[in-house]
This record gives C-alpha cells, sequence and structure tokens, in this order.
C-alpha cells in the first residue's frame, strides 16, 4: 500500500506543479507581450494596483525583491552550460549511461524542480527523494538492459541533487524576502556553498574510506560506515526494469484518477481566480494534499492546527497577527528543533519515559504488539 501512496503522491505534485507551470509560464509571456507593445509596467505599480492593502513593509519588501532580481540570460546560459558539460562527463564516468539518458534528464529537471520547488513553497517540505525514486524506476524501465540498475541510480541522483539545491535556493529566496536581503546575495551565497561542497565532499569521502579496511569498503554491511539505503535503492532499481508490470495492482488506475481530478480542481481555482469568487480561499492546494499520502496524517494535523490558531488570531486582532505571525512560526519551529538536544541527552543516559502511548488500527498489528510487550513483561493497557 506505501508504494501506491508514494505513485499517488507524486502524481498529484507532477501535475499540480506542471499546471503551475504552465499557468505562470503563460502568465508571463502575456506580460512581456504588453510590456514591448503597450509599455505597460507589470511589476510593482501592477501588484500594488491588484493588492491595495498591502502595507508598507510588504511593499517595501516586493520593491526590495524586484529591484535587485536576477537576468534570466545568466541563469540560462550556466544551464545550458551544465547540460554540455554533463552529457560528456556522466557517459565517460559510466558506461551504462548514454550521453541522450542524461539530455532528457536536463530537459525534465526545470519542470520537475519547479515542481518541488513549488511545493517546498507553500509547505517548507521538500520531496526530492520522491522524485528520486519514481526516476530510478522510470529510468530503469525505460534501458531495461544490463546496467539498467547503475544508469537508473545515477538518473535518481543527479535528480535528487538538483531538486535539493533548488528547494533549499527557495527556502534561501523566501528568507532574504522576509529580511529585505538582495536575491542576488542570497544566489551567490548558494553557489559558494556548492563550490565549497564540491570539494568538501569529495575529500570527506576520501577520509572515510582511507579508514576502511580492504574486505570492508564504505558501505558495506561489514564497514564501520555501512549504507544501509544503498541495498534498498538497488532494489528499486531491479523492480524497475520489469516496468510497469512490476507496479502494485491497481496503481496505474490510482495514479490516472489522481491526474484528472488535480486537472479538475486546478481547473476551479483558475476560473475562480479569473471570476473573482470567494470560494477561491476554501479551495485546497493539490501539492499540500499529497504530502500527508507518504509523510503521515501528524503533518496534516499539526498545518491544520496551525491554520485554525492563524485564523483565530486573525479574527481576533488582523494587524498583530500579520505582523508578529512569521516570527511566532520562526519561534515554534526553532523550539522543537533545539528540543533535539534535550531528547538526546536522555537517550545517551537512557532515562524512559514513565508511559508509553500509541494510537494503532484494530486488527493483527494490535496482537503483534500485544505479543512483543507480553515478551518484555510489560502489560498493555488498551482503551
Amino acid at each position: 500500500m506505501h508504494d501506491i501512496q508514494v505513485f499517488i503522491s507524486v502524481t498529484l505534485i507532477v501535475t499540480d506543479g506542471v499546471i503551475n507551470f504552465i499557468t505562470l509560464t503563460t502568465t508571463a509571456l502575456i506580460n512581456l507581450y504588453y510590456v514591448r507593445k503597450e509599455h505597460i509596467d507589470t511589476g510593482m505599480s501592477n501588484y500594488v494596483m491588484k493588492h491595495p492593502s498591502l502595507n508598507y513593509d510588504d511593499r517595501k519588501r516586493i520593491d526590495m525583491f524586484l529591484a535587485s532580481r536576477i537576468p534570466i540570460s545568466a541563469p540560462v546560459a550556466a544551464y545550458i552550460a551544465w547540460s554540455v558539460i554533463s552529457m560528456i562527463a556522466f557517459p565517460a564516468m559510466f558506461s551504462q549511461i548514454k550521453f541522450y539518458h542524461v539530455a532528457v534528464l536536463q530537459v525534465v529537471i526545470p519542470v520537475v524542480g519547479f515542481c518541488n520547488t513549488y511545493a517546498t513553497g507553500l509547505t517548507d517540505w521538500s520531496v526530492a527523494p520522491t522524485y528520486s525514486k519514481f526516476a530510478i524506476f522510470v529510468f530503469a524501465a525505460w534501458i531495461a538492459k544490463p546496467g539498467a540498475v547503475v544508469a537508473s541510480l545515477l538518473a535518481g541522483g543527479i535528480i535528487l541533487a538538483t531538486l535539493h539545491i533548488s528547494s533549499q535556493a527557495m527556502q534561501d529566496l523566501k528568507s532574504g524576502h522576509v529580511t529585505l536581503t538582495s536575491p542576488r546575495a542570497m544566489v551567490a551565497g548558494q553557489l559558494l556553498g556548492l563550490l565549497l561542497g564540491s570539494v568538501v565532499s569529495p575529500s570527506l569521502f576520501h577520509a572515510f574510506q582511507l579508514t576502511t579496511e580492504p574486505d570492508a569498503p564504505v558501505g558495506s554491511k561489514k564497514s564501520k560506515f555501512p549504507c544501509p539505503y544503498a541495498g534498498l535503492y538497488r532494489a528499486m532499481g531491479v523492480i524497475g526494469t520489469g516496468g510497469v508490470k512490476e507496479l502494485p495492482k491497481h496503481c496505474v488506475e490510482f495514479c490516472v484518477v489522481a491526474f484528472f481530478v488535480t486537472i479538475a480542481i486546478d481547473a476551479v481555482v483558475l476560473v475562480s481566480q479569473k471570476k473573482g469568487w470567494s470560494v477561491h480561499a476554501y479551495i485546497p492546494s493539490m501539492t499540500v494534499i499529497a504530502l500527508p499520502f507518504f509523510a503521515g496524517s501528524y503533518f496534516t494535523i499539526d498545518m491544520c492546527v496551525g491554520s485554525l490558531l492563524l485564523m483565530l488570531w486573525t479574527k481576533i486582532d488582523s494587524t498583530s497577527a500579520q505582523i508578529l505571525s512569521s516570527a511566532v512560526a520562526a519561534g515554534l519551529i526553532c523550539g522543537e528543533g533545539i528540543f533535539t538536544l534535550p531528547s538526546a541527552l536522555l537517550n545517551m543516559f537512557k532515562v524512559l519515559p514513565p508511559m508509553c502511548m500509541k494510537f494503532i488500527p484494530s486488527g493483527q498489528e494490535v496482537e503483534v504488539v500485544d505479543s512483543f510487550l507480553n515478551n518484555m513483561g510489560t502489560q498493555p493497557i488498551r482503551t
């Protein structure tokens, strides 16, 4: 069932992201056409006209963000250069993958990267590992010959690394927008970190290799530094070589339904935006709906509680909610992160909690848990 959940979530996120990508591209082209034809300002002044309730701080942030935007020619030229280098370098290092495989990757990555970045901007949650697993299956099924597993793992690694960088850039740009930091400075920091990582990461890996035994290389089960997920990802590649028939039963049907449901809801969103319907604010985002499919229900509950608290705060005092909500959110995130330190100390000193509670569905799982607890000498209490 988990496999079906992953594929459904990928279908929802990719479909929603592609629709937004097409909408954004079409809107940008239309705006560019009118700018060149009638010299209309589609930047800050146009946005303020559509949102007259913006306060001074928000207008200043938007003005700062747009004033130091990066010319589109720079990233496009850099990406083309990177694509050419990749099509030459990767096949030279790994004979299992061909240049046209890498070319397809470089064509797909901008669209998939937009989908992942869009999801990260909405939820602050990157699903790059899910895209990586999906890419492993797709490329293994596409190649489907000796060497397909290695090629699919390489494709998944390229997808994972690229999408991780794009999602991190989105988070940095969001922080820069709030703190009135130039987007160029944030991107420059990303590039500097990328260059440092390109040197530090291989050096650290080489240092680990020097400390291993000859019969236990890094990543093996006998090594001091095992990589348990390596076998899992390799198994994905092996399964992928069998094609669609290796998918769980009715997986394709569920994905097709998710695809059309996403298109229908996004169409309603676009129409409601165009018509100015008030129901637009209550139509859910399909990307946010997709995340609980593999992140768990706790994610949905947390976001629902947070949204209800923010809505209640806005009803009581909209001004303070607008000014202080970001600071409160940052405090909650930092507080949860800092609590990992005392939690680690409690685990280190083997401090046991006075009670343990878990909610599980009825059925065979309850019997398994009861058997495990009885063997430990602990009597479970059912409610």
